[in-house]
């Protein structure tokens, strides 16, 4: 009894986790809208700074995926673990210090940062599986040794090598139609687990990003006391940077939009599968480039020179609109399996049939931004005031449900 004491509910480890892997996730942008941004502007050319940069691009969206890999391992850990002492939780926070790469981007730090992690996360595992009384019971009725040591290769190789060792002992045990069936793509839909770690972890990545475009406004747009001696008045200072204020307010309606539609579609989503969960890390990295979007929106939207203009209304658009399209592809993924995944209020065609309507806006608005931009130069200011327009419409649709709704009933 003395040691039961000592346990406590995982919810709040499990919380902080998320939290840190959320940040760790997107904090990563922060080097690329800072210099590389510069770097662009003193090129006075949109187009040939980001082909200069897209490499420094593609290194982010790969980080991201092996943070959110991480994330997504650290859940499947905590998911057979119902309460912590203090050591696992010792343990938790040394794993969440190894995942602040102290430079982003390097990868000798990255992959120290990965080792260190893959080590600990093998300490939670030994130390849950020595105090059976930290499990969940159904663990601990299939407590067994071979289920222990699956466990911990899952955990230190990754899950695509310990599913190649997995099927390789079942074929050898004589289980040959159950090891090949592991390499069946039904995996990817047929295996389901609840959404509260994803909820949490979605809802930092967005609430993180809504705060990093903040941050360069804070220090490069508030106007100091010789600025206001070269403008006369507050009022002039301020409109002198009235694009990136407004490039700003787009920027955060936009974020606020998606996660006011991801809140919306996990409402109604009760359990997740991999196909799902990997749909929402497509979604949440590509709402990571939100940051250095708006940057370039701010600096080179409002000026008709070069073609700048219309390359960073594309980008703007072309961004938005990658963060929103797989909210289809989670929502199709989740209709097609619904009996398995959606709350059972959520099968009805009413609701579904608006979640569709919804979940359509952003896709269709700015795909039709981004090909206007072919034929003419649109000003940063346009696509910033769509997407704030863009509440009115959601407004609308909620109160066109609302009275279909009543009228069904």
């Amino acid at each position: 009894m003395a040691r039961e004491h000592h346990l406590a509910p995982a919810e709040r480890p499990q919380a902080y986790a998320d939290a840190i892997f959320s940040i760790v996730a997107t904090i990563m942008i922060l080097p690329l809208s800072g210099e590389a941004v510069k770097e662009i502007a003193d090129e006075e050319n949109l187009l040939t700074g980001l082909g200069e940069m897209w490499f420094k691009l593609v290194i982010y969206a790969i980080s991201f995926f092996l943070v959110s890999s991480s994330w997504d391992l650290h859940a499947w850990i905590f998911r057979m673990i119902e309460k912590v002492n203090e050591t696992i939780v010792l343990l938790n926070l040394f794993l969440m210090f190894a995942e602040h790469p102290r430079e982003p981007l390097s990868v000798v730090l990255f992959c120290s940062c990965v080792a260190i992690q893959g080590f600990f996360m093998l300490a939670i595992l030994l130390h849950a599986y020595s105090r059976p009384n930290l499990l969940k019971k159904e663990f601990v009725q299939q407590g067994k040794e071979e289920m222990a040591w699956a466990l911990l290769v899952l955990a230190v190789l990754k899950p695509i090598i310990f599913l190649i060792v997995d099927a390789i002992i079942k074929c050898a045990k004589g289980k040959v139609e159950e090891g090949t069936s592991l390499f069946k793509l039904s995996r990817l839909y047929s295996e389901t687990s609840d959404v509260f770690r994803t909820n949490g972890f979605s809802d930092g990545v967005y609430a993180i990003v809504a705060t990093l475009i903040i941050l360069d406004i804070c220090v490069n747009n508030v106007p100091a006391e010789g600025i206001l001696d070269v403008h006369g008045t507050l009022a002039d200072a301020l409109a002198h940077d009235a694009s990136v204020f407004l490039s700003y307010a787009g920027t955060f309606v936009t974020i606020c939009l998606l996660w006011y539609l991801h809140h919306s579609m996990f409402y109604n989503i009760r359990a997740q599968n991999s196909l799902l969960l990997t749909f929402n890390k497509l979604a949440l990295m590509f709402a990571g480039f939100l940051p250095i979007v708006f940057k370039l929106t701010g600096e080179f939207g409002h000026l008709v020179r070069n073609n700048n203009t219309s390359v960073a209304v594309q980008l703007n658009s072309g961004t938005v609109f990658l963060a929103s399209v797989w909210f289809l592809a989670i929502w199709i993924t989740a209709m097609c399996k619904k009996s398995e995944l959606l709350h059972p209020s959520a099968h009805g065609t009413h609701d579904c049939v608006f979640m569709f309507l919804n979940l359509l806006i952003y896709p269709i608005v700015s795909l039709v931004i981004f090909c206007v931009c072919f034929a003419v130069p649109v000003p940063s200011a346009v696509i910033n005031g769509v997407q704030i327009a863009l509440i009115a419409v959601f407004i609308l649709l909620k109160l066109v449900r609302n009275w279909t709704q009543r009228c069904v009933s």
